[in-house]
């Protein structure tokens, strides 16, 4: 539901945008802004209160951004604006402006930059320096204004940023409002005045409003991740179209290595192999939760100040979880329990032995399915808690029959370890008493020479059985249920409607919600990966793995999946064949009964799996061992 907010108006009657634009720009200069004397080139106009960055009109937009007029190389000199920067933190600045521009307004444009200062001068002192350069009272294309906003929300991940033109309102205030746009999902209007609250007099005419509103339709029809009809905002496309939409939205670094790789693919296939493998989240995880938490609290500030000048209602506090929902997604239901993991970490660290005393002080329950430690919260979201926050040492307690787990011992070789077998001199009643494997009897733990070898042996124990539930579910042919395709669901509208979809999307740990989002988004491209062409070039090939006879987008896709079934099945290798199948018809889109007929594809994507397995595994072993003899 669309909130309440007033369309902006632009600041310029109709007749002074078509006078300006007729008018040469040393007259304007002259006329408009003052000339040397022009109110923009010095502080001399504005109150301290207006000066954030003493010696130039300036405000902060947002806790990241603020907006100025241009500095110039005599008041950079005469207001240390460098050192400014440095003690607020600001290691960008973005110049809106072209080459020459204003050249009457103020000091003299120095000749090498055509700017009133040397990009140098910033650059010299560890501050970058950008420039995408509009006409004044204009606008940019749409994809040059993409380009901006995609460096700008770079910049803010660096640290903070100064954006300017001239005055530091028209243009300065278009990029903002189209970075909060690219940032919040907000509504165009809901931008444009929020910047004018920050910035007095921002976004000046029409043309510049209009560019906003036509960058959120842009952005509108590029953010579908999922390919689902039935969803309001979802879409038919192709894994070639989805490529192009990503790149459009994606940049630095995750855009040059997410160039062939659908991201949502990628991030589905590293969370599968994590939960098998028992790793803790990947950097990517990490990511894309400080993103989310970044989201959140700029989207609730631009909320406030909305409210603050009445431009939404109030929301109540019981409104605000619904109203996080439809706007940001809400992670209420996924942050940690206010102290909780500093009271394990008080009982658990520096201890070399655990007693039945010392686990009773933590509330933990393991997961099968998880593979990880969860604390139930009220609602409906559970916390995922990485082994590598509660304690590198400890691994999860597997309720595995199969594996002798604290309190729940019914393994028979595991019993008589730890009691006398029949027959040595007790009598039967006081060995029936002492076979029982009480919680307090059977957290006798071996002993091990070091924790080297500790971790060896806790690696290989209980994680089976995880990567066996991960496996079970990345096999299954059937329908999932009820419960899954709900969950499915919400996180696939959120992908197709908030930036902050991806947080959902890292922190879901059921393999199979996970498993079924993957199948889904396979089979609701608008065409199979593989076409029945691509299939029998495949099968007619001479080498068994020439996957290189494909597109990049295939290889590299079907790399990344291939990757994901050869790890989640390296502990249970008896389930490879029925994950391949699911795989195989996931990306030809055949009926059950007609992929026996293709065993050449099998072989070549068993061949594939081996290789990788045996040079990660190469990899991994070159690592483990420096990391225990630095050890």
């Amino acid at each position: 539901m669309t909130l309440p907010v007033p369309i902006p108006q632009p600041s310029y009657s109709q007749a002074r945008e078509n006078l300006v634009k007729a008018i040469p720009h040393k007259i304007i200069c002259l006329l408009a802004c003052g000339g040397r004397d022009c109110r923009y080139e010095g502080p001399a106009c504005w109150r301290p209160s207006q000066q954030v960055i003493q010696g130039l009109f300036s405000s902060w937009v947002t806790d990241d951004i603020v907006a100025m007029t241009r500095p110039s190389t005599h008041l950079i000199n005469k207001y240390n604006i460098i050192e400014q920067f440095k003690r607020l933190n600001i290691k960008s600045i973005i110049n809106m402006q072209l080459p020459g521009e204003h050249a009457y307004c103020g000091p003299p444009l120095d000749p090498g930059s055509g700017f009133t200062y040397s990009p140098q001068a910033f650059m010299e002192n560890d501050i970058f320096f950008f420039n995408f350069g509009m006409p004044d009272f204009s606008v940019s294309s749409l994809v040059g204004m993409m380009d901006g906003v995609k460096v700008l929300a770079f910049a803010v991940k660096e640290g903070k940023v100064a954006v300017h033109c001239h005055a530091g309102l028209g243009r300065t205030g278009v990029l903002i409002a189209c970075y909060l746009v690219y940032t919040l999902r907000i509504s165009p209007s809901e931008a444009v005045q929020y910047v004018r609250i920050k910035r007095p007099r921002s976004i000046q005419t029409r043309a510049q409003i209009s560019l906003v509103f036509e960058f959120a339709r842009l952005l509108g029809t590029q953010l579908a991740q999922y390919p689902d009809l039935s969803l309001r905002h979802g879409a038919h496309f192709t894994l070639q179209l989805h490529l192009h939409r990503q790149a459009l939205l994606l940049h630095g670094q995750e855009a040059r290595t997410l160039r062939h790789l659908p991201k949502v693919v990628y991030l589905l296939c590293l969370r599968l192999s994590c939960l098998a493998l028992g790793l803790p989240a990947q950097a990517e995880v990490h990511a894309e939760l400080d993103r989310k938490a970044a989201v959140r609290a700029l989207g609730w500030a631009v909320r406030e100040t909305l409210v603050a000048k009445q431009y939404l209602p109030l929301l109540r506090e019981v409104q605000r979880a619904s109203w996080l929902s439809s706007r940001l997604t809400s992670v209420s239901s996924w942050d940690e329990p206010q102290g909780f993991l500093e009271r394990k970490r008080e009982v658990l660290l520096n201890k070399r032995s655990y007693s039945d005393s010392d686990l009773s002080k933590i509330t933990v329950r393991q997961d099968l399915e998880l593979g990880s430690y969860y604390e139930p919260l009220s609602g409906t979201g559970r916390v995922w808690y990485g082994l590598d926050q509660i304690k590198p040492d400890l691994k999860p307690v597997s309720p595995d029959p199969a594996t002798p787990s604290v309190g729940h011992c019914d393994n028979t070789e595991h019993t008589q370890k730890l009691h006398p077998p029949a027959g040595s001199g007790e009598n039967n009643n006081d060995h029936a008493n002492k076979s029982k494997c009480t919680a307090k009897k059977t957290m006798a733990l071996p002993k091990f020479r070091s924790n080297i070898e500790l971790r060896r042996t806790q690696r290989k124990s209980g994680q089976a059985s995880v990567a066996r539930a991960v496996a079970k579910a990345m096999a299954d042919q059937n329908t999932p249920g009820e419960t899954v395709l709900q969950r499915a669901a919400l996180i696939q509208e959120e992908l197709n409607t908030s930036e902050g979809g991806w947080a959902l999307l890292v922190t879901e740990s059921d393999p199979q919600v996970l498993s079924c989002l993957l199948w889904a988004w396979l089979e609701k491209l608008k065409d199979p990966v593989l076409s029945a062409e691509d299939t029998g070039l495949l099968s007619s090939g001479a080498q068994c793995t020439n996957l290189h006879v494909l597109l990049k987008p295939q290889q590299h896709t079907i790399s990344c999946l291939l990757g994901c079934v050869g790890q989640v099945t390296s502990l249970c290798p008896y389930r490879e064949d029925a994950v391949l199948r699911r795989l195989m018809r996931a990306l030809i889109r055949r009926p059950q009964e007609e992929l026996e007929s293709h065993t050449a594809l099998m072989k070549i994507f068993k061949c594939n799996i081996r290789e990788t397995l045996h040079s990660n595994n190469s990899l991994t072993q070159a690592c483990n061992n420096t990391h225990y003899q630095a050890q």
